[in-house]
């Protein structure tokens, strides 16, 4: 059973600005960071889009939606809990530094680092291969509406949300472990975790994500944190709806089974890390798009 929203680390993000100002170590590492994600995902997300407006783009778009997506149902409600990812590792960042005090400084200048690389490692995919899935010609909610209108939806495998939610509860984990801290806040990263699920399951409901973009998310976080192994990411990976009465048990274990020979096909037993990228690209410049019709809410 997953912890109750009252186990999850959540903090003040203006607490957490104000003790990242103070000291010019952990000032520049949040300058580093902010950079990173402004121009590996926004501005190049933004370059690409306009080169293909103006049809002068050396990079391909792949519509990476497969026919499993559909056993998925849709929960456009579930747009609230889709855009939490950025707000859990703040939240969980902000917790543990009031909790910790300055000890802590340390460990959020090297959490940064970790999480400005899954942008800059993204990118580097990206750059090589673009991905998207079909939306609604009309988004079907003010949250979705705002996502769509800042989003041009290029980026999907590998997905930045499973990516952002993963590393924040295995590397707080590992951070914690570090400094003997991890058993006294058991409730509090295990509340993490369940909440990385939740918002995995999320970019299915609403339709941003495929099936394809979770499991080369977390190969491509394996590479990142050589911690997060094949063990821990099948594990989260079969944990997904496995809550949910409304998706069909044989449906939810073709999706499961999909994405773990997905997992397998990029990040292969005895393979090099750093081939999992190239792996990544040449499943996406290979794979075929399969003829859709996205559902109707």
């Amino acid at each position: 059973m997953r912890d109750p929203d009252d186990a999850l680390p959540t903090g003040s993000a203006a607490y957490l600005v104000m003790t990242v100002a103070v000291r010019l170590k952990t000032l520049r590492a949040a300058a580093s960071f902010a950079a990173t994600v402004v121009g590996r995902f926004f501005l190049d997300q933004y370059a690409h889009a306009s080169r293909l407006r103006r049809g002068v783009s050396p990079v391909r778009v792949k519509n990476i939606e497969h026919p499993l997506d559909a056993s998925v149902p849709i929960r456009y409600e579930a747009a609230g809990v889709y855009l939490t990812f950025v707000k859990l590792w703040i939240g969980a960042l902000s917790y543990f530094r009031r909790r910790l005090g300055r000890a802590f400084d340390d460990s959020v200048i090297e959490f940064l680092a970790g999480l400005g690389r899954c942008y800059s490692d993204a990118g580097s995919v990206y750059g090589r291969c673009l991905s998207t899935t079909r939306r609604p010609d009309r988004a079907p909610s003010l949250r979705l509406a705002f996502v769509y209108a800042v989003d041009p939806h290029l980026f999907c495998v590998p997905s930045l949300h499973v990516l952002v939610v993963c590393y924040t509860y295995f590397r707080l984990r590992e951070l914690l472990a570090a400094t003997g801290d991890d058993g006294r806040f058991g409730r509090e990263l295990d509340a993490l975790r369940a909440r990385a699920v939740e918002i995995t399951e999320s970019i299915l409901f609403v339709r941003q994500h495929s099936v394809n973009c979770i499991p080369t998310a977390l190969a491509m976080l394996s590479v990142i944190l050589p911690g997060y192994d094949e063990r821990e990411a099948k594990a989260f990976m079969a944990e997904l709806f496995s809550l949910d009465v409304e998706v069909d048990s044989g449906d939810r274990a073709r999706v499961v089974d999909y994405m773990a020979g997905l997992y397998d096909r990029v990040a292969p037993a005895g393979g090099r890390p750093e081939d999992r990228y190239d792996a990544i690209v040449d499943f996406l410049e290979a794979y075929d798009e399969p003829v859709l019709e996205l559902a109707e809410a």
